[in-house]
């Protein structure tokens, strides 16, 4: 392995490809892909590699040396105060979702009517969507279910070929099924049974004081085995302020890494 990435390298890359995806460089499918290749990176290359063929600036640090890199360590894992307490604050999210019965979608006023028209961010409407997976498929393992503000990506193996894949669109309410492709066999699935009722919008609703952005106009959140095991990894940016920030966590919603916009960066 070269130089190793660290979190903020790579909050970057996926804050340029969002910016790739929003001028129209690259479309919705190949955006998840690069930003699930980019939250998996170890190597500071890869993520070079990912955004290289890409036009306009990115804050991704330049190559250097190994021995420099080796200078400062990843906090990918590392448990520290910031991290316990975004924790906590997350939980209590999630514990009042659950006791309030929120079960209808917010009003575009609420925390996360910024995040889009179609309403696929908020708590209900992602339980739900979660739920028709099931419906649709006829079980709850999938490869991986990716939640933007306009649409929802899911990926799943064929039933009636585990080396094929495939993919759907969930768009004005409905599932398209969109053209398969060809998949690895030892691709880590993930069972959506497993994924705690009210944990995605906890996620989301906290995700302003979890990541240091005090107005989030980008959110995107998938839902997928990393190969360490099943997570859900949240990406959140502004992009007039230019504050970008990730975290990670399990499917019970307890944080297993926290990359919050830092503005001495």
């Amino acid at each position: 392995m070269g130089v190793r990435a660290r979190d903020q390298d790579r909050v970057h890359a996926c804050a340029a490809l969002d910016r790739a995806l929003a001028d129209g460089q690259i479309d919705a499918e190949e955006h998840a892909t690069r930003i699930a290749l980019a939250t998996d990176a170890r190597a500071l290359e890869d993520l070079h590699d990912l955004i290289g063929d890409l036009q306009g600036e990115s804050d991704l640090a330049p190559m250097a040396s190994p021995g420099t890199a080796a200078a400062g360590l990843s906090r990918r894992g590392r448990p520290s105060v910031l991290s316990a307490v975004i924790r906590w604050a997350v939980l209590l999210v999630v514990a009042a979702l659950l006791f309030l019965g929120v079960r209808a979608c917010a009003s575009d006023d609420s925390a996360t009517g910024t995040y889009g028209s179609a309403g696929y961010l908020e708590p209900r409407a992602m339980d739900d969507i979660v739920a028709s997976t099931g419906m649709l498929l006829g079980t709850t393992v999938v490869d991986e279910l990716m939640f933007y503000s306009e649409y929802v990506l899911l990926r799943a193996p064929s039933p009636d070929d585990p080396g094929r894949e495939r993919r759907y669109q969930y768009r004005d309410g409905e599932w398209r099924q969109s053209d398969d492709a060809d998949r690895d066999r030892e691709t880590a699935t993930v069972d959506l049974a497993d994924l705690g009722p009210g944990v995605l919008g906890g996620l989301v609703l906290g995700a302003g004081a979890s990541l240091n952005i005090a107005e989030i106009d980008s959110l995107y959140l998938f839902v997928r085995n990393t190969g360490a095991g099943p997570a859900i990894s949240l990406h959140a940016s502004n992009e007039a302020a230019n504050e970008d920030g990730y975290l990670e966590a399990s499917l019970s919603g307890d944080f297993l890494s926290v990359t919050p916009f830092d503005p001495t960066e």
